[in-house]
């Protein structure tokens, strides 16, 4: 596990108290105490963890298939869905960034514990059971089992290739609105505490269920999935034939695209700050 250098050195900012146990609002019709989801406990990262994500739309790519990274992502997206024996390329900054946060994981989740006081559960993979939903998966990084029942999901910023220099958020990044709020309606959870760890410092947000944000989110998956992705597959595994598969090919935005991105925006500006502690040594500018 990685060390850190801001154990005796830090600030704290906190909003909310983290001890508390009060109740969240049900902000779902379809909500219930039960598990919704079906699950696997194949460990993340693991062969067969892979191979079970090939087939479904995973939280962690929802904003590239909604078009938030504009020009090429969602294309390129479309291509590791359509021909999914092929090698996914990254470039060498994006190899470093998934290093660097895989990395140190752990050393966020454990951090995350002792800031909370909370038990996580680790969960290899959860996929919607309404059969409706069931393309969609998700890999959360923890479940939190306690009567309130929420998801953890942990950032460690790579900071533009300088990651030793990182400080905590202070707003919740918007593009990460669709993981977390797919996240929360796969499992059927309301809340998510969404955690970014830095050598210099942590930062915690409480983000709430949104059922009309996932609806519009929903409009733009469902049309890159069925209509985009699941027929150019068929054309592969049928050989092509007189079809050029690159018909099925998506556009870099769909229609409602600047929609859900300005929802994200007003959403994130309103998830809730609850803790945030900064290295005395470090600007936090």
């Amino acid at each position: 596990m990685a060390s850190t250098r801001f154990s005796s050195t830090t600030v704290m900012i906190s909003k909310t108290c983290l001890s508390a146990k009060s109740s969240v609002p049900n902000s779902s019709p379809t909500a219930t105490d039960s598990t919704r989801y079906s699950s696997s406990e194949l460990p993340q990262r693991s062969e067969e963890w892979f191979a079970l994500r090939k087939d479904k739309l995973t939280t962690s790519t929802f904003s590239t298939a909604l078009g938030f990274w504009y020009p090429n992502r969602r294309s390129e997206l479309w291509r590791e869905k359509v021909y999914p024996s092929e090698p996914i390329m990254f470039n060498s900054s994006a190899k470093a960034a998934m290093s660097w946060g895989v990395t140190h994981e752990d050393t966020a989740i454990e951090h995350y514990k002792v800031v909370t006081g909370r038990d996580v559960r680790s969960l290899g993979f959860a996929v919607h059971s309404d059969s409706q939903y069931s393309w969609l998966g998700a890999s959360p990084d923890g479940v939190l089992d306690d009567h309130e029942g929420g998801i953890l999901e942990v950032k460690c910023p790579y900071n533009k290739g300088k990651p030793e220099d990182g400080v905590p958020w202070k707003v919740m990044p918007y593009y990460y609105m669709p993981q977390i709020q797919g996240l929360m309606e796969i499992m059927d959870k309301n809340w998510v505490d969404l955690y970014c760890w830095t050598p210099n410092g942590s930062s915690l947000f409480r983000v709430h269920r949104t059922p009309e944000y996932f609806l519009d989110m929903h409009e733009i998956l469902k049309e890159f999935w069925w209509e985009r992705v699941v027929p150019a597959r068929e054309v592969v595994v049928a050989g092509g034939g007189n079809v050029d598969v690159q018909i099925f090919k998506p556009k870099a935005r769909h229609e409602l695209t600047g929609l859900v991105i300005s929802k994200s925006r007003k959403l994130a500006a309103e998830a809730e700050l609850i803790y945030k502690t900064v290295s005395a040594d470090v600007s936090d500018v």
